[in-house]
């Protein structure tokens, strides 16, 4: 097991230390937030422990950050804490999309529990289990997409009726969502909006399709809000859709993508 902790406490990163003192574990261990986010960044952890109340870059500035840089990497950490995490506290960290809020371990023991149920939640995702939502009006568009999709293996649902596509986010869980904006009557806009007033927007991975009024300002704010993942440039160069929609799992290789 590899191991980075991340703990201003140089008290609390030898007392890990110590504990890791069996065969085949290492941990490296950084007193600011700072230093963690470049090792997390340059390096592949099997769990990361994160000490949420530092000075000067806190825990959920590194969170942020991490985000922005290396999203992959949010399942392996676990944020840490002497004090207990309240109900709400705890939700606001979870919406990063990390593995658990705990307090500091006292043990070896926990932490290889901990470790275990990271590896469990972190394991391989192959392209079968892959669930793909299409919601856009144009026949010709979600033709193109759900054949390409559907080749690779992916389980892939089309709908041209915007509320119906609502309706299926609300319903069902979606690994992927690929949203046209601009639909009449019902548009993406206010599916998004409507998906934030029922608070379960944070939890998507929505994809702006590509729209012919170009990325105005407001799809530019849009990308900003946690669930919405980025927009898609080009709906006719498949692969690199492909390469941007499943940068976060396991089995694909992510190169460049083009995301705003």
């Amino acid at each position: 097991m590899k191991v980075l902790q991340i703990d201003d406490s140089p008290q609390i990163c030898d007392m890990y230390a110590d504990m890791f003192l069996a065969d085949d574990n290492t941990i490296e261990s950084v007193n600011d937030g700072k230093t963690g986010l470049q090792l997390v960044t340059e390096n592949d952890y099997d769990l990361i422990l994160l000490d949420i109340r530092m000075p000067k870059y806190s825990g959920m500035d590194f969170l942020k950050d991490l985000k922005e840089q290396r999203p992959s990497e949010l399942k392996k950490i676990v944020v840490t804490s002497m004090l207990e995490f309240n109900e709400t506290q705890a939700k606001e960290l979870m919406r990063f999309g990390i593995h658990s809020v705990e307090k500091k371990p006292s043990n070896f023991q926990q932490l290889e529990t901990l470790h275990k149920d990271v590896s469990q939640n972190g394991r391989k995702i192959m392209p079968q289990s892959l669930k793909i939502l299409i919601i856009d009006d144009q026949p010709e568009t979600t033709a193109m997409l759900s054949k390409f999709f559907n080749s690779k293996g992916f389980q892939t649902t089309v709908t041209h009726d915007s509320w119906e596509g609502f309706k299926l986010i609300q319903e069902e869980k979606f690994d992927v969502i690929l949203l046209e904006i601009y639909m009449p009557e019902f548009s993406g806009l206010q599916i998004i909006k409507m998906l934030a007033t029922d608070e379960i927007l944070d939890n998507q991975n929505i994809f702006i399709l590509p729209a012919t009024f170009g990325h105005n300002n407001q799809i530019k704010d849009l990308v900003k809000r946690d669930g919405i993942s980025g927009c898609l440039k080009n709906a006719k160069d498949l692969n690199e859709i492909l390469e941007t929609i499943t940068r976060d799992f396991n089995f694909q290789t992510t190169t460049t993508s083009e995301i705003i």
